[in-house]
């Protein structure tokens, strides 16, 4: 084979076919389903015969570069809203559309799930989504009793039980070692003067033992170091509890929502979450289950862009895809003049795959598979996301609220009533050693008294 007959052999591999140029849908034209969901996928309507004269959004761009890329042609048909009543929830009414025929493809992001595949497809996925509680942006609470926030109830109960047992000690101790200081005083007047005493060294004022007794100073000296850390450990804390702004907590998880006293669960009638719950029994999601049917007006039928007037009354969470939650947040956030009324919590740990829905075997499949992935892997989708669903920073509660500072626990201050313990002991064994010792004293004056010394006359004359 000539060298000439190689190069035009490959110049006639090189050059594609008139077959391979034509696009793989050519001529073909799909019928897609569209809602009014701002600003995810909206539609401008002539004002005088009410049809759709301009359709935008995130779907309208993937629809675009779709059509494009593979050369067909498509139409929108719109779903109204009264529909979505009819049908119980949105995806309801956009698969009884696939199924009679009236589109060929849903435009709107779904979960594939086990129990449709059996009546519509699934294109590849698109995406995962994430889910988070929507709801009003947090209050600041009215905390008149933040003097008293910085240690939990058993640390203070703890500090009570033992100011008293130091009091009880140190009032033992004075009346047993007959105190020269005490000695024409009641023992309620010496336990007022101790109580006062042990009350301003709590206080940080100081104050005045009158005596040196090992043991009585040993245990005022334990409650000393001790009312050190706690006057330390309740003004640092105490600070921080006066100076930044209190915040009712924002619902992060199932958990949270369970717990909550002042709101309920909202879903979407008819989503995943939705059916978990009420199939639940028990445990938090049997919680939520119970929340939902005692109050089945939670089981929203609005569109999500009807749900800020719903949130705006303080009354539910909403569990949605953070997304449209974002959405939410934003869209209220303009209308009212760049207040933050509402926000979203961190995403619960549950996702989900979504897809397009498209009509059972559907020709063209694969085609369209290979597209999305390469929308997806390139990052084309990102990039019309971003175009229309922008996140509310300045309302992001995680973000923006600063965070509570827990109240001491007793675990806490365990080293100081432990040495305030220790100090106590001591305090006693040195007592009863003073005591003791005082006792054998007497005792060895007492003999002697009782028996002189002998004096031997004989040796004086």
């Amino acid at each position: 084979m000539s060298f000439s007959t190689v190069v035009v052999l490959g110049l006639v591999l090189a050059v594609p076919t008139a077959k391979s140029l034509i696009k793989p849908m050519t001529g073909v034209h799909l019928k897609v389903s569209a809602y009014y969901e701002p600003p995810i996928f909206t539609f401008v309507k002539d004002v005088h015969n009410s049809s759709i004269i301009q359709y935008a959004g995130l779907y309208k761009d993937i629809m675009d570069w779709l059509s494009t890329s593979l050369n067909f042609t498509y139409s929108f048909v719109e779903v109204p809203a009264n529909a979505v009543k009819t049908h119980g929830s949105l995806d309801s009414t956009l698969i009884d559309y696939l199924i009679r025929k009236e589109v060929d493809m849903i435009s709107r992001l779904m979960t594939p799930r086990v129990d449709l595949l059996g009546i519509m497809d699934f294109t590849t996925p698109v995406t995962v989504t994430q889910f988070a509680f929507t709801q009003p942006f947090p209050k600041v609470e009215e905390d008149i009793l933040a003097s008293v926030k910085p240690f939990q109830k058993m640390v203070w109960l703890s500090i009570g039980v033992s100011f008293i047992a130091v009091i009880l000690a140190m009032t033992f101790v004075v009346k047993k070692g007959s105190i020269e200081h005490y000695k024409n005083k009641t023992t309620a007047g010496i336990s007022a003067e101790l109580a006062m005493y042990g009350f301003l060294i709590l206080l940080g004022q100081g104050g005045r033992l009158p005596s040196s007794r090992l043991s009585l100073r040993l245990i005022a000296g334990s409650w000393c170091l001790m009312a050190v850390v706690l006057g330390y450990g309740f003004s640092g804390t105490l600070i921080s509890n006066i100076t930044a702004p209190k915040y009712d907590p924002v619902i992060n998880t199932y958990e949270d929502m369970a717990n909550s006293k002042t709101m309920r669960i909202t879903v979407a009638r008819g989503s995943p979450f939705a059916q978990n719950m009420l199939n639940a029994t028990s445990g938090v999601m049997g919680k939520l289950g119970n929340s939902l049917r005692q109050n089945p007006g939670d089981l929203i039928l609005l569109l999500p862009r009807q749900m800020s007037g719903h949130l705006l009354t303080g009354c539910c969470a909403y569990l949605e895809s953070k997304t449209i939650g974002d959405i939410i947040v934003r869209t209220v956030m303009l209308k009212s003049g760049g207040k933050c009324l509402l926000t979203t919590g961190k995403p619960v740990d549950y996702s989900e795959l979504l897809s397009f829905g498209i009509t059972k075997d559907f020709r063209y499949r694969s085609i369209i598979d290979k597209q999305l992935q390469l929308m997806r892997e390139s990052g084309l989708f990102s990039f019309f996301r971003k175009k229309y669903v922008v996140e509310a920073d300045k309302c992001n509660a995680r973000q923006v609220l600063q965070p509570k500072k827990k109240p001491l626990a007793l675990f806490d201050f365990a080293s100081a009533f432990f040495v305030l313990g220790i100090g106590g002991i001591l305090s006693l064994l040195v007592f009863f050693s003073e005591w003791m010792s005082i006792i054998y004293l007497r005792r060895g004056r007492v003999n002697h008294c009782r028996h002189p010394a002998v004096i031997n006359t004989e040796e004086l004359m």
